[in-house]
C-alpha cells in the first residue's frame, strides 16, 4: 500500500461526530468508555433503550455522514439513545483491536448500567455489522448481557472469501486479519457458533456486492434453529437502509425500526408496553 493511500485511510480514521443538520449540538456528546471514543445521540433516553451502532468502511475507514444520519433517524423514530462506537482499525490496529474495544465498551457500559438488560440492541454496516455479529457470539459463548437483537445491514460476514473478486475487500481483509486465518470465527463469524443469539435481523439490497454473504448468513440461521428475519430488497444496491434513497431506503429504515420496537417491547411512540 502506498504511502499517500495509508495517509488518506489514517486521515478517514479520525472519530467525527453528527453533522448539526443531522442532530443539534446539544444532543451529541463524546464519552470515552474502557479507553474507546464513543459518540452519542440523546444519552439520557438510555435508561430505556439505546441503540450501539458499529459502522462499516471495510475495516479500514471510519463512520460516514451517512452512517450519522442513519442511526440518528432510526434511534428517534424508535425512542432510543444512539451510540456510535469508534473502535481501532488497521493498519495500524489489526485484529483482535477492534473487537476488543466493543467488548470493553459494552462491559463498562453493563456494569455502570447505563445499558439495562434487555433495554439495547447491536447494529452494524457491512463490515461493522459482521463485527456485530462476531461481538454477539463472544457474550452469548461467555453468558454476558446479550442485546435484544442484533440488526445487520449488508453484513460482511466471510473476510476468507476470494471469489467474489473485490480487490479493495480483499486487501482490507489481509490488513484487518492480520497472522490470523481469516477462517477465524471471530474474524468471520459466518464460520462461528450462531444458535443462543438472540433475534437477528438482516436486511440487503440485491444489488448489493457482497448479498451472497447475508443469503448464506439468512441460511445458516435457519439451519441453526436461530431466530431471524432476513429483508432483500430487488433493485437495491449497498448498504440500502444507510446509503440508499427514496421508497427502498424507507423500506430499509422501517424494517429495522420495527425491529428495535420489538426487541424493546416498544410502540410507536417509544413507550414501553406493559
Amino acid at each position: 500500500m502506498s504511502l499517500v493511500r495509508t495517509l488518506r485511510i489514517l486521515a478517514s480514521q479520525r472519530p467525527s461526530t453528527p453533522s448539526r443538520s443531522v442532530a443539534a449540538p446539544s444532543r451529541v456528546q463524546r464519552r470515552r468508555h474502557g479507553h474507546t471514543p464513543v459518540t452519542w445521540i440523546d444519552q439520557e433516553l438510555s435508561g430505556t433503550a439505546t441503540i450501539i451502532h458499529l459502522h462499516g468502511g471495510s475495516y479500514l475507514r471510519g463512520e460516514s455522514s451517512q452512517s450519522w444520519d442513519w442511526l440518528e433517524e432510526v434511534a428517534r423514530r424508535s425512542g432510543a439513545a444512539a451510540a456510535m462506537v469508534h473502535f481501532r482499525l488497521p493498519p495500524r490496529h489489526p485484529f483482535p483491536a477492534a473487537i476488543e474495544d466493543v467488548l470493553r465498551v459494552l462491559d463498562e457500559l453493563t456494569t455502570r448500567a447505563v445499558l439495562r438488560p434487555g433495554r439495547w440492541v447491536l447494529s452494524g454496516e457491512g463490515s461493522g455489522a459482521g463485527l456485530a455479529l462476531a461481538v454477539a457470539q463472544v457474550l452469548a459463548s461467555e453468558s454476558l448481557d446479550s442485546p435484544a437483537a442484533v440488526l445487520l445491514e449488508a453484513p460482511w460476514v466471510d473476510l476468507s472469501r476470494e471469489d467474489h473478486g473485490l480487490e479493495e475487500l480483499l486487501t482490507a481483509a489481509r490488513l484487518y486479519a492480520g497472522p490470523m486465518p481469516r477462517t477465524e470465527p471471530r474474524l468471520s463469524p459466518l464460520r462461528g457458533e450462531l444458535s443462543g443469539l438472540p433475534p437477528v435481523h438482516v436486511v440487503t439490497g440485491a444489488q448489493d456486492e457482497l448479498v451472497e454473504d447475508s443469503r448464506r448468513l439468512a441460511a445458516a440461521l435457519a439451519e441453526a434453529g436461530a431466530a431471524h428475519e432476513h429483508l432483500e430488497i430487488p433493485g437495491a444496491g449497498g448498504s440500502v437502509a444507510t446509503n440508499g434513497e427514496g421508497p427502498a431506503a424507507q423500506q430499509a429504515r422501517r424494517f429495522q425500526i420495527a425491529a428495535v420496537l420489538e426487541a424493546l417491547g416498544m410502540d410507536r411512540s417509544g413507550v414501553v408496553r406493559a
